[in-house]
């Protein structure tokens, strides 16, 4: 499975009578969809990823450094300039993040700890739990270049983060089928002109992707804590919400608007 795969079942979703074979450069050249395709594909697959915390798309990795105030252990001189005020640390955004989950500091845990469990001589030491507020921004760099960074009070960061992830066929096969569903939302208005394919499109988009989204919450580690109604919709579907192995301060994952403008 690939990127032209995908625009080709979701051209079949809305009946288009055409398909194609590339999206860089678009081919057929001059061809409707083939262009439409090339323009909306990365758009759309990560509005998609974005719109839950996914399974196939979480990753984890240790931030590098930008800024420290002065006085912290990275920065007690004043060697490193600093971020702005309130947060202690400015670190960079990872190329590949499409949205921060979490952020927690790396484990620092002394040689002579108690280990949390021993098994078969593999010891385990005990997890950081607690998420740390944070922020993405943009900032400049040595140069004078606009660049994406993360604020925090978290010292030597990792990030949990969904990632750009090129491979389709690492996605798991729901969440394949939500990005089809979108292409075809978004595909059906330049590639057929009908308002009425376009809503049906739009309808089945909205249910493949709550269907994918189930299915990806309930693999792995699940919670029974109820979120509130009030706070399910002032944070829309999370904010700083939930604790499962430190997803405390997470970011919540954004809605998918449709074709039409509606969230869903």
């Amino acid at each position: 499975m690939n990127p032209v795969d995908l625009c080709n079942i979701a051209l079949g979703q809305i009946s288009a009578r055409t398909s194609i074979t590339g999206l860089n450069p678009p081919s057929p050249p001059n061809n409707v969809a083939a262009t439409s395709a090339a323009a909306l594909y990365q758009l759309q697959t990560d509005a998609v990823f974005r719109a839950a915390h996914w399974n196939s798309a979480r990753k984890q990795g240790t931030l590098t450094l930008l800024k420290a105030q002065i006085g912290t252990p990275e920065n007690p001189a004043g060697a490193l300039p600093a971020p702005p005020i309130p947060w202690l640390y400015e670190y960079a955004y990872p190329d590949d993040c499409l949205k921060v989950r979490f952020v927690i500091p790396s484990p620092q845990v002394p040689a002579t700890a108690t280990p949390l469990m021993t098994n078969v001589g593999v010891t385990f030491q005990p997890l950081v739990r607690t998420g740390m507020p944070f922020v993405p921004a943009v900032d400049t760099d040595a140069s004078g270049n606009q660049i994406r960074v993360i604020l925090t009070n978290a010292c030597r960061s990792q990030a949990v983060y969904t990632a750009r992830i090129d491979n389709v066929d690492l996605w798991d096969p729901m969440l394949q089928n939500a990005v089809i569903g979108a292409l075809g939302a978004w595909l059906c208005s330049p590639v057929s002109g009908s308002d009425e394919k376009k809503k049906l499109a739009i309808a089945i988009a909205s249910g493949l992707i709550t269907q994918a989204r189930i299915s990806d919450g309930n693999e792995g580690i699940t919670t029974t804590d109820h979120t509130p109604d009030w706070m399910r919709v002032r944070e829309t579907g999370g904010g700083f919400w939930g604790f499962n192995l430190g997803e405390s301060f997470c970011a919540g994952w954004d809605s998918w608007t449709g074709s039409d403008g509606v969230s869903y």
